[in-house]
């Protein structure tokens, strides 16, 4: 029989991750815009159909399921309340394993350059944190003797590496009677096993950790990388953004250094700016903390905490809009939307050859040309308002907002820094009420992980979305946000958030699906808006 590879992701997080991004199987934690399990069957290709084990009772989603499948996964659901041991032994007889080889890793950890082929092998790793873990003891010809269990803060013995999650063992018979013996204990059925078999300890080429708060960070750090148009360099202290685009660089490193105290304390610290080589760069200190648009694409948080979030989301909000500049508002919103809006459309236009003065259609039913839409937002929708300008961050997404749930705060990345051609902390507050509006009614994180579905017939589109339980949660609580007077889903941030959609396809020419599911979600926004 082929080898049984198994990924034990059986039980929920610990208590701490839980806090961060709820309930989740560890194999589902999100990492970038991806889940970990599919970094682990990217690590695993090749080797083979995987076994996912997951509780019974966690309410995987069907694009979960379908990228799952996709991937040559199987999900292997099993009772809750089952130790490690058990719930092994509970997989391995719910496939019907024989006396195959089985290799089985664990669902926090991620495992790179593993020797998949290689039988009665144990990946070692170095300690990198006071946690509880499984030492190694080997002899000197590298054979594992026994594992020994530390308590958290233990530094444990000098010199032994520890098991760093995943064992290939070479007979799962001889598995299964030992966990049998040693009544589901794990790392004590490991040791039968050791007594039984010569088993080797062999270094892992990169050994990535997602099992407890600082470890997820630290791992998380290593395993994604940075947008396309910009290079941001990491150490773990610090986060630095380069760029051959001087002006923008020099703008948000700007914002940065001007913004007033009430608004500096919810963003990232400026530490330094300058430049090197051909680019320019600005500094700022790294936190480690969760972003917004993986808790709300990937997370299973409850209300209560998405709640506190937005409350911190206000609370920022509040203090840029207590700032006032000596400019118009409706000027830098012109600025943002109807004049960037439209001159977009056009490169579209020439980017990809798409009819953007041709009247399409939404589920059937009837819509103006993306032109006629760009065109009728301002002068319908009140954005000439009077409105006094404020300090504006000018890229308030999800994707761009850090949670301190210690301290409930935001921390708001990147900011726009220009409005037009000039440097500038002043704004619009409906702005950026549309950018968190973009993130929360309209979607744009899961059309970034790709967790939506576009149809697109003719000149006939439709967009359908993976449900998310805190996007109805959400969109209460914006409608209820009060910023400066204005209401969260006022028809002026709704009209000003549907131009960001249709200013964004041109941004995305490698990705056309992208494309067209910009275009879809603009008709969509403006068919409720219309209907509103």
């Amino acid at each position: 029989m082929k080898t049984v590879r198994l990924i034990m992701s059986g039980a929920p997080v610990s208590q701490e991750l839980a806090a961060e991004f709820g309930p989740l199987p560890p194999a589902l934690l999100p990492v970038g815009v991806r889940r970990l399990y599919e970094l682990q069957a990217e690590a695993l290709a090749g080797a083979g159909p995987l076994h996912l084990v997951l509780p019974e009772a966690f309410p995987l989603s069907d694009y979960d399921r379908g990228k799952l499948a996709e991937l040559g996964m199987t999900v292997l659901p099993i009772p809750e309340g089952l130790s490690l041991g058990e719930a092994v032994v509970y997989a391995l007889n719910t496939i019907g394993a024989g006396d195959s080889a089985v290799h089985i890793l664990h669902g926090d950890t991620l495992i790179l350059g593993a020797p998949l082929e290689a039988e009665d092998v144990f990946i070692s790793g170095e300690r990198t944190s006071e946690y509880a873990w499984a030492e190694m003891e080997a002899d000197s010809h590298g054979r594992i003797c026994a594992l020994h269990t530390t308590a958290a803060g233990d530094e444990g013995k000098a010199g032994r590496p520890i098991a760093a999650g995943y064992f290939a063992f070479g007979s799962s018979l001889d598995l299964l009677r030992a966990l049998t013996r040693r009544r589901g204990d794990f790392i004590g059925a490991l040791n039968h096993y050791l007594a039984e078999h010569p088993v080797t300890a062999v270094a892992a080429g990169a050994w990535l950790d997602f099992g407890h708060l600082q470890t997820f960070f630290q791992s998380k750090l290593a395993a994604t990388t940075a947008r396309a148009f910009n290079t941001v360099r990491i150490d773990g202290r610090t986060a630095r953004k380069s760029s051959a685009d001087e002006a923008k660089i020099w703008a948000e490193a700007h914002w940065l250094q001007e913004a007033p105290p009430p608004v500096q304390i919810h963003c990232a610290r400026l530490l330094g700016f300058g430049a090197e080589a051909d680019k320019v760069f600005y500094e700022t200190e790294y936190e480690f903390l969760p972003v917004l648009s993986e808790l709300f694409v990937f997370g299973a948080a409850g209300r209560p905490p998405w709640l506190r979030i937005m409350s911190a989301c206000e609370t920022f909000l509040n203090a840029c809009a207590a700032h006032k500049g000596g400019g118009s508002g409706d000027a830098a919103l012109a600025a943002l939307t109807s004049h960037k809006t439209l001159a977009r459309l056009e490169q579209f236009a020439r980017d990809s050859g798409f009819p953007i003065h041709q009247p399409l259609r939404y589920g059937g039913l009837a819509c103006p040309s993306l032109v006629e839409i760009a065109e009728r937002l301002g002068p319908a929708y009140g954005l000439d308002s009077g409105r006094q300008d404020s300090v504006m961050h000018g890229d308030f997404c999800f994707s761009n907002i850090l949670y301190d749930s210690r301290v409930r705060r935001i921390k708001a990345l990147d900011p726009r820094g220009l409005v037009g051609e000039r440097p500038t902390i002043f704004g619009d507050s409906r702005y950026d009420l549309a950018k968190l509006a973009h993130s929360i009614v309209g979607r744009y994180d899961q059309i970034i992980a790709g967790r939506c579905a576009v149809s697109a017939m003719g000149d006939d589109f439709e967009i359908a979305f993976e449900e998310v339980a805190a996007q109805a949660w959400l969109q209460q609580a914006l409608g209820e946000l009060r910023i400066d007077g204005l209401g969260g889903l006022e028809v002026s941030v709704q009209a000003t958030m549907i131009s960001l959609f249709l200013s964004m396809p041109p941004l995305h020419a490698e990705r056309p699906d992208r494309q067209q599911a910009f275009v879809a979600n603009a008709l969509r926004l403006w068919r409720t808006l219309e209907a509103s």
